[in-house]
């Protein structure tokens, strides 16, 4: 009996055995390339990815060698069943989070090519970051993204970054960015973007400078910038957006082919930082001419084939007042012979905005399509805007090459 009750008992595992053969061969997405799933595992959380490696022989390798890596507070917090959808994450646990991202790192048979955090951990766990930004870059890591959720804290971005002589793509969000005097990597960087980084002018100068190789710049709402000098003979692609008074100065950019500005000027004062009312702005204003800076940054833009102007109502409140200085063109050798589109957004208050306009259109003899956008703020429905059919026909000059 006791022969018979074993032989039963071996029946149905050899039967599991055959039907997880036939499984497997029928198994279409384990066939695929380790390239294609890679790409599948990137887009799961990081753990469920990290439980594929029990699935089967052929995925045990694929996480420990995954190229891109993608952490939040949730990645190593436990999981709680009727979670909210509207949850705002954070890490529970500083020292078991941490400890599973070493976990996690120190089991790699892989550098790790692309890397993306964004936890509000980093200033407080500045020495445990620091060792892991080191060994990334130490590694050979290829595109890194950081962004700090701490807005009281900033995070210090670390100096092994700025050694790396392999990354091609810097995002930074909410960081302090300290540059080095004396860099040694970076040379190899195409994209940089910047957001809400708190970054003083002469680094900021320094860091655009050294990525020499640089395709595309970003910069959004950043702190403390006054002045953005440009020296990147690689750059084709830039896009600026701040809500404070600043200047673009285009040293050397021959490849520049597309351009976006927005002067978001705030006079809000939870927007602007402080600043309580128009008056007060002012104050700020004051510091700069922008008719000036407009002159300048536009002379420098001969080469580019697309243009994209965003102007907030209190720029306009302050070009108003500089409107004698604003030229009704560019000067020749100044034309934007290659200039293809031009896209201009703006309040219905036009003002000096008109002039800007009629520079625009007499210092692009090619232009071919041209798109004007109102504030989608405006009130049309309780206020609207009555404007004659050729409103347009009349306030532009003759341009024949405009669609």
């Amino acid at each position: 009996m006791a022969s018979d009750h074993n032989r039963s008992a071996k029946t149905p595992t050899l039967a599991t055995n055959h039907g997880e053969e036939e499984q497997q061969e029928h198994d279409l997405i384990s066939s695929l390339p380790d390239a294609i799933l890679h790409i599948i595992l990137s887009k799961l959380e990081i753990r469920d990815a990290a439980v594929t490696t029990t699935v089967s022989k052929r995925w045990t390798p694929l996480f420990p060698t995954l190229p891109s890596l993608k952490i939040d507070a949730e990645s190593f917090n436990p999981r709680y069943p009727d979670m909210p959808y509207d949850y705002d994450p954070y890490v529970e646990s500083e020292n078991q989070w941490v400890d599973a991202l070493f976990s996690v790192l120190d089991a790699r048979q892989a550098p790790v090519k692309k890397f993306e955090i964004g936890v509000e951990i980093l200033d407080h766990c500045s020495d445990d970051f620091y060792k892991v930004f080191r060994c990334l870059c130490v590694s050979g890591i290829e595109e890194l993204v950081i962004k700090s959720y701490d807005f009281e804290d900033l995070y210090r971005i670390p100096s092994p970054v700025f050694s790396s002589n392999t990354i091609v793509r810097l995002d930074f969000f909410n960081c302090n960015l300290v540059v080095p005097s004396k860099l040694t990597g970076l040379q190899g960087v195409k994209s940089l973007e910047l957001v809400d980084v708190t970054v003083a002018d002469d680094h900021l100068r320094r860091m655009i400078s050294r990525c020499k190789a640089m395709e595309k710049l970003v910069i959004c709402c950043c702190n403390k910038v006054k002045k953005i000098a440009i020296r990147a003979p690689s750059l084709s692609e830039l896009v600026v957006s701040q809500t404070i008074p600043f200047a673009i100065s285009l040293q050397n950019a021959p490849q520049m082919a597309s351009v976006s500005v927005s002067f978001g000027y705030q006079t809000d004062d939870k927007e602007s930082g402080g600043i309580s009312s128009l008056d007060d702005s002012q104050k700020i204003f004051d510091r700069t001419s922008e008719a000036t800076n407009l002159k300048a940054f536009l002379n420098k833009l001969r080469g580019i084939k697309n243009l994209r102007l965003n102007f907030s109502n209190a720029y306009r409140m302050i070009l108003n007042k500089e409107m004698v200085l604003l030229p009704a063109s560019l000067p020749p050798r100044c034309y934007l012979f290659e200039l293809k589109k031009l896209c201009l957004s703006w309040p219905l208050y036009y003002g000096a905005f008109n002039v800007i306009l009629y520079c625009l259109l007499n210092s692009s003899p090619n232009l071919m399509e041209i798109i004007i956008c109102v504030d989608a703020s405006h009130d049309y429905k309780n206020c609207p805007i009555h404007l004659v059919l050729d409103f347009w026909e009349k306030l532009l000059p003759p341009a024949e090459c405009v669609n």
